[in-house]
């Protein structure tokens, strides 16, 4: 068996996932897993396969080939990953973070890319556009109090929105040209064929065989992002009947196609998202008396907005204690029911009205459909949407999930995703197994650094890759000689990948 320079422990939780692939596809799966660990600097798949050295045994178009072309399911492996967390951690009240993020990309012939707004050039109500691909995520909570006190969201469920304007349509503007001066002297058009579009059978080159759905999406049937996020819920829901998830999300994701779909399909499924201060709430509709001819009602009397309602009602506001971000808050909250006819018709909802005395956070509304949350409760729910975008922000720069340099349509929905199941493997060793084996490196603590609350993600990866390190240059029991070739050997594979 290779040396994967990995802890005992990561490689047995990488072998759980042995059911969701076929046999070479695993193979593959675990070369490129080892290899986004190890790489260190840009994380394209190159990038990963000469990070894992002596493992990576295929041809390098394999490895492409298991991100365009192979016979697994992304949606398999993420309720895979979703299992593993409930078993290890024991949750019947699963909470789910939904959000999408944006993955800048540069190419004329990158597929299914277009142009989206990016928050993070977002000068006040001046919205910036980039370039690339935006993913829906669905990601599941995980708090342990005695690492720290917020949790993580480790991503599971994907999918990739296509905007009205995709790219991999026309070609780069070098080959326009090229094409235009080989025609000018007469020359014969070249037909390219991209290596990452052939595979090796018997030792001989062949292009792959074309699959329904590895291309673009018709322009009639590409779904909003509330859509995706619908159907991803409702899959999760189906998928473990037994159990009761609470989701958390921003505004974007209240709307009808959302809360309406998915009450509507599923009955173990509550919402917690920030609600429109001038939002349309209604009474439920009256009983219908007997003899009543026409159409019956299907809502009653208009209630006054969230806004208005706060300032009628003063003194229905109390004083609440909620640990949100990791530190104790004292703010004061209210609670007014109504029915959002737009968005969940026929359904009793519940508006939370937060106030912060000191002025340091704004007046929020806080939707939720379990009426038997208070408003304590649905804060400190709401705030567990931060770690998402820690975790954005730590696999963009710690894993490099906009790095790889994929273009076919197949690549391009699973080479972030796989990024961002490779943070949640990561996180979850570490809060199961990692953090105690870690203290078996006894690392001297930085004396200009005050001591974390919670570890980071750069701190679990550390772990990691120093725990496969110890093992397979510091094990006592191999000779020297072999220790040194070992160190030469990973040295050069460091640079390389660096």
């Amino acid at each position: 068996m290779p040396d994967w320079m990995l802890p005992p422990s990561f490689v047995a939780l990488r072998a759980e996932f042995r059911p969701v692939f076929t046999r070479p596809s695993f193979d593959s799966f675990r070369v490129i897993v080892c290899g986004w660990v190890h790489a260190i600097g840009r994380h394209c798949v190159s990038d990963a396969i000469r990070a894992a050295g002596a493992v990576a045994t295929k041809h390098y178009c394999a490895y492409y080939r298991f991100l365009s072309h192979g016979r697994w399911s992304l949606d398999d492996l993420g309720l895979h990953v979703l299992g593993l967390v409930i078993s290890a951690f024991g949750l019947e009240q699963v909470e789910l973070v939904l959000d999408d993020t944006l993955t800048r990309r540069s190419g004329k012939k990158v597929a299914l890319a277009g142009m989206h707004r990016d928050p993070l050039l977002r000068q006040g109500r001046r919205a910036f556009f980039s370039y690339g691909h935006v993913f829906v995520v669905l990601a599941v909570h995980v708090s342990v109090p005695a690492l720290g006190p917020t949790g993580w969201a480790l991503p599971f469920m994907f999918r990739l929105f296509e905007g009205p304007h995709s790219g991999g349509k026309a070609n780069a503007p070098s080959d326009r040209r090229r094409s235009l001066s080989r025609r000018r002297k007469g020359a014969q058009a070249r037909r390219r064929l991209r290596m990452t579009d052939r595979k090796v059978v018997r030792g001989q080159v062949t292009p792959c065989e074309l699959r329904r759905d590895t291309g673009p999406l018709p322009e009639a049937l590409r779904p909003t992002k509330l859509q995706l996020a619908a159907e991803m819920i409702i899959q999760v829901a189906r998928r473990f009947p037994e159990l009761r998830f609470r989701v958390v999300a921003d505004n974007l994701y209240a709307g009808r196609a959302v809360l309406h779909e998915v009450h509507g399909a599923v009955g173990n499924v509550n919402f917690i998202v920030r609600g429109r201060p001038d939002a349309a709430l209604y009474e439920l509709p009256p009983e219908r008396l007997p003899g009543r001819k026409g159409r019956p009602r299907v809502k009653g009397d208009r209630l006054p907005s969230p806004e208005q309602w706060a300032k009628a009602h003063p003194r229905a506001f109390r004083t609440v204690q909620v640990d949100i971000y990791g530190e104790q808050v004292t703010l004061r909250g209210a609670t007014f029911d109504g029915m959002a006819y737009r968005s969940l018709p026929g359904r009793l909802c519940r508006y939370v009205i937060v106030k912060d005395p000191r002025g340091v956070y704004r007046t929020d509304y806080l939707l939720t459909t379990d009426m038997g949350l208070s408003a304590a409760e649905v804060v400190e729910s709401y705030s567990r949407r931060w770690p998402l975008e820690r975790t954005f922000q730590d696999a963009k720069q710690k894993l490099g999930i906009e790095d790889p340099q994929t273009q076919l349509p197949g690549s391009v929905r699973r080479s972030a995703p796989l990024g961002l199941l490779v943070y949640s493997l990561v996180v979850f060793w570490f809060l199961t197994d990692g953090h105690r084996e870690a203290r078996r490196l006894r690392r001297r603590p930085d004396p200009w650094a005050a001591p974390q609350r919670r570890p980071s993600f750069a701190n679990m990866l550390a772990a990691l890759r120093r725990l496969g390190w110890a093992r397979t240059f510091a094990d006592l029991p191999r000779q020297l000689a072999a220790r040194s070739k070992n160190l030469v050997e990973f040295i050069q594979t460091v640079v390389a990948a660096a």
